[in-house]
């Protein structure tokens, strides 16, 4: 089994700090954006609210929440590596660790978070501590990821993309699951809000699909290339991983994409 240092003061496999950081980002982006918004706006973002975005990533949703609550409201960004965080008239962008630093009770409307929770060993301190930092009757919304590479493609012109695939989701959660992600968290998010005392809990999913060069295929070939030492240590070969880097940019490809379970929670009024 390959064995993964965490990154000093990030938990994470995929570092902001590499070249392919932004790809990853702008893919993730492409997928999950539009779900995203409309799960935000299903949870009511008011003008004038003061919103959390934490993991905060290319900033795009803290964009989209700043144009929202208006020049009354107010909209902190936070990220580990925050460097590819857009620029907004309307967002405050911090440097902030959400398991180490300080995080203020009860000051939220809203506190939204994708795709970080499950990098967390202290995934379940971490929600009880966002489920504090709402005000009476605020919302947090906690999306989170269930890959499925193995069953991922619905078009190829090379039939060794779907064991490439498979070899794939093997290695990749091995490389995680040893840096301490849990690849189940999505699934368990709802009970975890109720444990936390958040109420109102619902839970929806959303998918797509996506050709060679866009969201989840522009994902695997970035991916693929970004671990590429780690996931040849998890039992990949190079062949293979150039050959997915490679099918990842072909439009003749098409992935289904990584199935997001978006959870939202309400503290009581």
């Amino acid at each position: 089994m390959s064995t993964v240092v965490r990154e000093p003061g990030t938990p994470y496999v995929f570092s902001n700090d590499r070249p392919t950081a932004r790809q990853l980002l702008d893919a993730l982006g492409q997928m999950h954006d539009p779900f995203t918004i409309r799960r935000l706006t299903e949870a009511g973002v008011a003008k004038g609210s003061r919103w959390l975005e934490i993991g905060a990533g290319a900033g795009t949703i803290a964009g989209w929440l700043a144009d929202q609550v208006g020049p009354d409201g107010e909209v902190i960004a936070t990220d580990v590596r925050p460097q590819h965080i857009r620029e907004h008239p309307g967002v405050t962008v911090l440097a902030h660790n959400i398991v180490t630093d300080p995080l203020p009770a009860g000051q939220f409307d809203g506190i939204h978070a994708r795709a970080v929770l499950q990098h967390l060993p202290e995934r379940r301190e971490v929600l009880a501590r966002l489920a504090g930092a709402l005000k009476p009757g605020g919302v947090v919304i906690v999306e989170e990821m269930e890959a499925g590479w193995s069953k991922s493609v619905l078009s190829t012109p090379d039939d060794r993309l779907h064991e490439i695939t498979a070899h794939y989701e093997a290695a990749l959660s091995q490389v995680l699951r040893t840096a301490g992600n849990d690849p189940t968290w999505c699934r368990s998010l709802f009970a975890a809000m109720e444990t936390v005392g958040l109420e109102q809990v619902d839970t929806q999913s959303w998918q797509g699909s996506w050709r060679g060069g866009t969201g989840a295929a522009l994902l695997a070939s970035v991916g693929s290339t970004e671990q590429r030492e780690r996931l040849i240590a998890a039992g990949m070969t190079g062949e293979e991983l150039d050959l997915l880097a490679t099918l990842g940019l072909d439009p003749r490809v098409v992935l289904r994409g990584i199935l997001l379970l978006s959870t939202v929670g309400r503290r009581a009024a």
